[in-house]
């Protein structure tokens, strides 16, 4: 009897994480779409960066060096000055309708709506 009680407590829960699991599969879809969207954008500039700090007059740097400098270009983040730069090509299609569906999901998570 008490193992038919633990499994009716636990198995609506393991059905409720499962519904939640697909919408998370469905967000990591489009957040990879986004990535490789942007990825097609960012890498001819990359390149075009590296080719840059390797052929600089002067310049010390091997291309070893020079793509580790540039691995992470165009991904935003912090600067030295504590400013915050937003990642490059985040306006493309696929990446907007990943970040609406991930808002969509929040809002519908948290049960409320934002103004």
């Amino acid at each position: 009897m008490k193992r038919r009680s633990v499994f009716l407590v636990l198995f609506p829960l393991f059905f409720a994480n499962g519904a939640d699991l697909g919408a998370d599969t469905s967000l990591e879809e489009l957040r990879q779409r986004c990535e490789a969207a942007r990825e097609a954008k960012l890498a001819p500039l990359r390149g075009q960066a590296i080719e840059d700090c390797v052929s600089r007059p002067r310049s010390t740097r091997t291309r070893a060096q020079c793509e580790e400098l540039y691995r992470d270009f165009g991904q935003g983040g912090g600067t030295v000055g504590g400013a915050f730069r937003a990642p490059m090509f985040i306006d493309v299609p696929e990446c907007q309708q990943y970040l609406a569906e991930q808002d969509r999901q929040s809002r519908a998570r948290s049960g409320g709506s934002r103004r």
